[in-house]
């Protein structure tokens, strides 16, 4: 596994999401995933205080398996551990949570559940324009003075209000957010059905060229788009998929991956997450599993590398 430094410390280039883990996805499945991943030399592990069971719903799930582990596998110290808070409570997206009581109550229910005393960078799940980014910033930064996240990040907020809260920061002499969580992938995906969802269009890849911001985007293999296309073919992947993702842009950018792939020996998956750690700023995408199986493109890349040429043919952002 190749690595990035981020902030002073040594982090995976591709990060292991952890959303249905302790619900759909069994703690001993879990346990095996996270194995496998740490086998192939990865550290970045995702997670969220809302991730786990979501038909219950009950907060800490995720965390609480994932912090079982670490502790069982004496790796709290080895791992670049994520988390987010401050989600809105499922079902009510127009009801934000993101006063100062309700940021600090999930920080420190998610350190509990993780078992550790701090993690490498805390994100806010969700953004509500109600709450002015000088409240959140200031208390964001709290956090950070108190030991319990080296770094902060937002995940589903505007650019502008990312750059309404640094500037803030910047101005106020605090902490400012080191990291930006949206949707993104190779293929297009289009606008998100929730609404509370956030994907990087042009104006967003634009920023973090200029800021060079870390991105760690989620759903970034398009629930498996390319494996599957490759897998199943157009007519079969409609059928069962629907043809959302089939377009006239995503079938060519199938097209332009297969003949890359063929060249340098890898998945038509794999090139999907060269791509994306290959931008011209700071990129490591977040990728899910339900079973080992389904690391083997994480595994291929790894260690592997896409030219400049090969990632402006794939696709231009």
């Amino acid at each position: 596994m190749q690595y990035r430094d981020i902030a002073g410390k040594k982090a995976a280039k591709i990060a292991f999401g952890s959303t249905y883990f302790g619900g759909k996805v069994p703690e001993s499945m879990c346990r095996e995933l996270l194995d496998t991943y740490r086998a192939m030399g990865g550290n970045f592990i995702d997670t969220a205080h809302v991730y786990g069971d979501f038909a219950t719903p009950r907060n800490g799930v995720s965390e609480r398996v994932i912090g079982k582990w670490m502790s069982d596998r004496h790796l709290t110290n080895e791992i670049f551990l994520s988390t987010k808070g401050a989600h809105h409570v499922l079902g009510t997206p127009s009801l934000g949570r993101l006063s100062r009581e309700e940021i600090k109550r999930d920080m420190s229910e998610s350190l509990e559940a993780l078992m550790c005393e701090r993690v490498d960078i805390y994100w806010l799940h969700r953004d509500n324009p109600a709450y002015s980014v000088g409240e959140v910033m200031e208390t964001l930064h709290e956090l950070v003075e108190s030991g319990q996240t080296r770094l902060i990040g937002a995940s589903n907020w505007s650019v502008k209000r990312i750059t309404e809260a640094n500037d803030y920061a910047v101005s106020h002499g605090l902490t400012p957010f080191y990291g930006n969580q949206p949707r993104f992938s190779l293929p297009e995906q289009g606008r998100p059905e929730d609404a509370s969802l956030v994907g990087a269009d042009a104006e967003m890849v634009e920023m973090h060229r200029r800021t060079q911001m870390l991105m760690t985007p989620f759903s970034s293999q398009a629930h498996g788009f390319l494996s599957k296309l490759d897998e199943m073919g157009t007519e079969a992947y409609a059928a069962r998929y629907g043809s959302k993702l089939l377009s006239e842009e995503n079938l060519g950018i199938y097209r332009r991956c297969k003949e890359v792939s063929k060249a340098a020996g890898l998945s038509v998956g794999a090139i999907g997450l060269l791509w994306l750690c290959g931008q011209d700023f700071p990129l490591v995408p977040l990728v899910g599993a339900s079973r080992p199986e389904q690391l083997s493109n994480v595994a291929e890349a790894a260690d592997a590398v896409l030219t400049k040429e090969q990632i402006e043919y794939i696709r231009r952002v």
